[in-house]
């Protein structure tokens, strides 16, 4: 035997319409659209290859960013999976060896840089 309660959840199950994804749309905060919207602009960023330095001129210039703590922009040879440029690598020389650098907590080895400048 079915109750009135019975009746009215068999008839609201027979005419309800489920609002499918617009229900989750208010979970979606400005947070993550700002990340979503840099994280896009990040993955069209195309980086220009900059004019290649000989070993003489790249190591010149690491030991003296790292002498007079000058901040650099270091651009390296290696290309990423999709054969695009990285992007620079931006800080101040912490270490500085014959065939390695440690800028901005990135260990380089001299060989993969092709090309240096000094930032303002």
């Amino acid at each position: 035997m079915n109750s009135e309660f019975d009746k009215r959840v068999e008839e609201f199950f027979r005419t309800y319409q489920d609002r499918g994804m617009k229900k989750w749309a208010g979970f979606y905060l400005s947070d993550h659209t700002v990340k979503i919207n840099q994280d896009n602009k990040k993955r069209n960023t195309i980086y220009v290859r900059k004019t290649p330095m000989d070993q003489k001129d790249i190591r010149a210039m690491l030991l003296k960013s790292f002498g007079e703590h000058r901040k650099v922009s270091v651009q390296l040879k290696d290309l990423s999976i999709d054969n695009d440029l990285q992007a620079d690598i931006v800080g101040f020389v912490e270490g500085y060896q014959e065939d390695t650098a440690l800028i901005s907590k990135n260990l380089v080895l001299i060989e993969d840089i092709n090309h240096v400048e000094f930032m303002n």
